[in-house]
């Protein structure tokens, strides 16, 4: 029988990988995705009409520039390239041998499934079920060959360097943390914390000296509760406690000047809606408050150059900066952003066409559930593409 030898290479076919590398060469491809389809996302995202647009990927993909449909085949056939050479590796220590048959039926299934976002809904549902049932078992069953390797305390997840990321690796001298700088503002700030729990162990062994094992487990253990309680307990509350004082203050400063002149709007609420208004503007080419009805004016192709989360946004903006600015108008009465959802419309700047209103289901009613509102509250932004651009 052949001999299969462990491999742990990020890239290929031969040999075997046990599923704690399995996992990290996984999370490596995860990050390298992420980063190089931003652009791809980010073109995506801004395509976006309504909700409905989020399922339907193909429609979305053929309006993309030709030069984004290049970058995105390429990065996924590189991408698909390496996972199938972990694929592979991972069923031979599962198998215990080279099943090319098997590591065939797989690869292909895998391969088939990079095509998941441009089917129906249904078939969409289908494939991501069988997607997910395969990769839980190539990453949770227990490989023939390294379930027989001994036990080795290096291997075992850090949890000091999950919660700790750079600030442990300067105490381990584990300096690879510090990209967490750069991952960490982007989606894939995750993935390698991840990665720096799982290589943790392994890291600050292999770049410090220690007396003994003992030594090494009880440090680390140490470390793992300072961080685990800096980052779950300490950080948020010292967060929380900004924000709730910020807050206060605010609050304080609001209610005193109501108070000491309730017949006149506050100074701070006048700063406030023109700082607000102001920035209203710049999306905005007009704007008129009147007793029914807030009319928001707007080149209709901005309008349609933004997504449906940007011109949520932008509605939202305009109720808020209406519900201020009737502040201003009738001193002593409440307004909000609640109540000039309503009654605020935007139109197109060239013809007057309505783009976009707030509309609740007449149907909801006090006995809806939680569900039935959520949907509602999102269902209500009528958002219409310009007939005139």
């Amino acid at each position: 029988m052949e001999e299969l030898r462990l491999n742990t290479k990020f890239i290929g076919f031969d040999g075997i990988i046990g599923r704690r590398d399995y996992f990290i060469n996984i999370l490596f491809i995860n990050i390298i995705s992420t980063i190089t389809t931003i652009p791809v996302n980010w073109s995506l995202l801004s395509s976006m009409e309504t909700m409905e647009d989020a399922f339907n990927y193909a429609g979305l993909f053929s309006g993309m520039p030709v030069l984004l449909k290049v970058w995105y085949v390429l990065v996924l056939a590189v991408c698909l390239f390496i996972f199938i050479s972990n694929v592979i590796r991972r069923l031979n220590d599962i198998n215990g041998k080279t099943n090319t048959c098997a590591n065939s039926i797989i690869s292909a299934i895998f391969i088939l499934s990079t095509g998941i976002m441009f089917l129906s809904f249904p078939l969409f549902c289908i494939f991501s079920l069988i997607n997910f049932i395969l990769g839980l078992f190539l990453l949770c069953k227990k490989g023939i060959i390294t379930g027989k390797y001994p036990y080795d305390f290096t291997k075992t997840f850090n949890w000091g360097a999950f919660f700790g990321t750079w600030i442990w690796g300067l105490f381990n001298k584990s300096y690879q943390t510090l990209w967490i700088f750069l991952l960490g503002l982007t989606p894939a700030g995750l993935s390698y914390a991840i990665i720096c729990g799982l290589k943790g162990n392994e890291w600050a062994y292999k770049n410090k000296k220690w007396e003994s094992d003992e030594k090494f487990r009880h440090s680390q253990d140490i470390q793992t509760i300072i961080f685990v309680v800096l980052k779950i307990i300490i950080l948020p509350i010292i967060y929380l406690s900004i924000v709730l004082a910020l807050a206060f203050s605010f609050a304080s400063i609001i209610t005193k000047e109501i108070k000491t002149s309730p017949s006149k709007t506050s100074p701070t609420l006048e700063k406030i809606g023109d700082i607000v208004i102001g920035y209203n503007s710049l999306y905005f080419e007009s704007r008129k408050i009147e007793k029914n009805e807030n009319k928001f004016y707007i080149l209709p192709d901005d309008w349609a150059g933004c997504s449906f989360g940007e011109k949520k946004d932008m509605f939202d903006m305009a109720a808020t900066a209406a519900a201020l600015e009737r502040m201003k108008k009738y001193p002593g009465k409440s307004y909000s952003k609640r109540t000039e959802l309503p009654r605020t419309k935007i139109y197109s700047s060239k013809n007057n066409e309505l783009l976009g209103e707030f509309t609740l289901d007449k149907s909801i009613n006090n006995n809806a559930d939680f569900k039935e509102i959520m949907k509602a509250a999102f269902t209500a932004y009528k958002f219409y593409k310009p007939t005139v651009k």
